[in-house]
């Protein structure tokens, strides 16, 4: 709940949220009633990222299913971000979603027109996917992604990127969220 300030000027703001299926929310208030909902439903999760100590953004596990061990997955990073940061974020929280959720699959949905975006889940070895019952707009491109290949690629990840692999050397942690 202390988030949520936060997660609202996140999903309110025109460059961070030009590309999300969801329409932002209109005030703080419609943002509270939101996370309400969310919270009240166990498939769903949101955590927020930090990079050097400071909030950078949110990543989001939805429609989970434990029986297929699978979920929808996306991630939010704002406009304080520096170049390449999305490089080393995007791939540690997937990392924390198959490491920590036990998942089997996710799902992606990534806006047709946001090619960076495409490029980054291709690398993490996204592939196009009509996945079962996975929700997707018109304009959205559906890709999975499988806890093995992206476990595979998970070394070139780290070869090509030398940060990435610093922070999974280094102690890894989950904050438990507060009461």
């Amino acid at each position: 709940m202390q988030d949520q300030e936060l997660m609202f000027g996140w999903r309110s703001d025109v460059d961070t949220s030009r590309y999300l299926a969801g329409a932002a929310p209109a005030s703080l208030e419609q943002q509270l009633k939101w996370f309400e909902g969310v919270r009240a439903n166990t498939a769903y999760s949101y955590h927020i990222v930090e990079l050097d100590e400071q909030p950078v953004g949110f990543t989001s596990m939805f429609n989970a299913d434990p029986a297929r061990r699978d979920a929808e997955w996306g991630l939010v990073i704002g406009t304080q971000r520096t170049p390449g940061d999305v490089r080393v974020i995007a791939p540690l929280c997937l990392f924390c979603v198959f490491q920590f959720a036990e998942l089997e699959m996710v799902y992606v949905s990534v806006n047709e027109d946001n090619g960076g975006a495409i490029r980054r889940v291709q690398q993490m070895s996204a592939v196009p996917s009509e996945g079962p019952g996975a929700y997707r707009k018109d304009g959205e491109v559906l890709m999975s992604i499988s806890a093995g290949r992206f476990n595979d690629t998970l070394l070139t990840l780290i070869e090509g990127n030398p940060a990435l692999a610093d922070i999974l050397d280094a102690e890894m942690h989950i904050v438990e969220p507060v009461a």
